[in-house]
């Protein structure tokens, strides 16, 4: 049996930060080699003849339908295995896949490359966020789980910066060339350098030390088992699906919105008001660092204030406030007609519409046993990238060239897919957070 909660038991709060703040650079790296193609979206399709839909598949899609259905097996691997070495393989297996992808010559070569990506992915958020609910106690996860997550967009932002530089460097230096190679693409040479920083955090993981398993506050029922098998994991979530159901559902559509309008911001920018590569890249880049981080900070450290005054429906309630918070927004930065506008507008969108990530995915390893915890994150996993990371690229892309179909009308797909889609997650997530104090009351009772 999983032992309770005692906070006496946890390794030292200082070295559990310092784990906390090394996979928060494994998150910022994955994010890297997941984010490299939003700068690269024009010279991509001049260099491969695609089109948006083609190039929605490659960053989203590609990445999340691996991402998403290895993460269940791999979560399971993390709920039984040894976690630290499932984080150290995988990141060394997505950095060599994003090297790969800078010696693709066609779509299906890069389309492939970007689906071994996914599977490198997959190991990291399952076996981070487990570890993550045995270096603290409940009380302190959301926190912890709002650094980790958020990590993610701090990557995002700065591997915006930083390729929107190393463009800028690469013209300047249009010499460069490799032995035996020669010269590359410019797209191609930052795949290639977006994959050497994985390799490093790959190393620095096999030295971290695996904690004692732990449990959470098991709100939820479950049969009292050592272990957990997938389909034990599937019967406990419909015995709790009015709880599950909302974080597997509602904050992947949440998701879908978010990436969607990440991904094609650049593009929205570089169409509609004539700005270049290297002048969105670092704007944007720094947008998302500072205030997506901060977003997501925020939603976890909001969940925990109101998960320490007894609200157990925290998680989900602050998820929906920040939903529905940023919709608004999401429907007027695109239409706005003027640039300096547009981005005023977008910055309350990249704040309030992360901050579900912050606070929704801790409800796992606080509502679940430990034994099926990275499971059942790798289960959300795989709706947040099927439906997410996937659908929601793709959904503005065909929105773009089926329904309006012309490229310069990509403010209208951000306007209209966007809001709509987060509108539903945050529906969504107002009847699980009812669900969690309905559950909570039942098991006082």
């Amino acid at each position: 049996m999983d032992n309770p909660p005692n906070t006496d038991s946890f390794h030292s709060e200082p070295y559990a930060w310092s784990v906390v703040a090394l996979l928060c650079i494994g998150g910022m790296i994955s994010m890297l080699d997941r984010q490299v193609l939003i700068l690269l979206v024009e010279p991509i399709k001049a260099s491969l003849h695609i089109s948006d839909t083609q190039v929605a598949l490659l960053q989203g899609f590609a990445v999340a339908i691996f991402y998403g259905l290895l993460a269940v097996p791999l979560g399971r691997l993390a709920d039984t295995g040894k976690r630290t070495t499932i984080i150290a393989a995988g990141a060394f297996f997505f950095s060599l896949a994003t090297m790969a992808g800078g010696f693709a010559l066609s779509f299906g070569a890069l389309f492939a490359t970007r689906l071994c990506v996914g599977v490198g992915e997959a190991t990291l958020t399952p076996a981070g966020s487990s570890l993550i609910g045995d270096y603290f106690p409940p009380q302190k996860v959301s926190r912890a789980m709002g650094l980790f997550v958020g990590s993610g967009f701090a990557g995002s932002g700065l591997a915006l910066v930083i390729i929107g530089a190393f463009l800028a460097w690469l013209a300047a230096n249009p010499e460069l060339t490799f032995p035996l190679i020669g010269r590359l693409a410019d797209w191609q040479m930052v795949f290639i350098a977006a994959s050497l920083p994985g390799i490093a955090f790959a190393a620095a993981m096999l030295f971290i030390k695996e904690p004692p398993r732990r449990q959470g506050l098991n709100i939820a029922s479950a049969s009292g088992t050592d272990s957990a098998s997938l389909a034990e994991v599937v019967t406990f979530i419909r015995r709790n699906f009015r709880m599950l159901g909302p974080i597997l559902l509602g904050l992947p559509l949440v998701a879908a919105g978010q990436f969607g309008l990440n991904v094609w911001t650049p593009s929205f920018f570089i169409r509609t008001y004539g700005w270049t590569p290297s002048e969105i890249g670092p704007v944007f880049g720094l947008m998302i660092s500072v205030i997506s981080t901060s977003g997501v900070i925020a939603g976890g450290w909001l969940a925990d204030r109101q998960l320490a005054r007894g609200h157990t429906d925290a998680n989900l309630s602050v998820s929906m406030f920040g939903a529905l918070c940023a919709a608004p927004f999401i429907l007027a930065f695109p239409l706005a007609g003027d640039a300096n506008l547009s981005l005023i507008l977008l910055g309350p969108v990249l704040f309030f519409g992360v901050m579900p990530f912050g606070a929704g995915p801790a409800a796992i390893p606080i509502l679940a046993p430990n034994r099926m915890r990275a499971q059942l994150m790798a289960v959300y996993l795989l709706f947040a990238n099927l439906l997410g990371a996937g659908l929601g690229p793709w959904m503005v892309a065909t929105f773009t060239d089926s329904v309006l179909q012309d490229p310069n009308a990509i403010r209208w797909s951000i306007s209209i897919v966007g809001t709509s889609v987060i509108l539903a997650g945050a529906a969504i997530m107002g009847f699980g957070a009812r669900a969690v104090r309905t559950a909570t009351r039942l098991k006082a009772a």
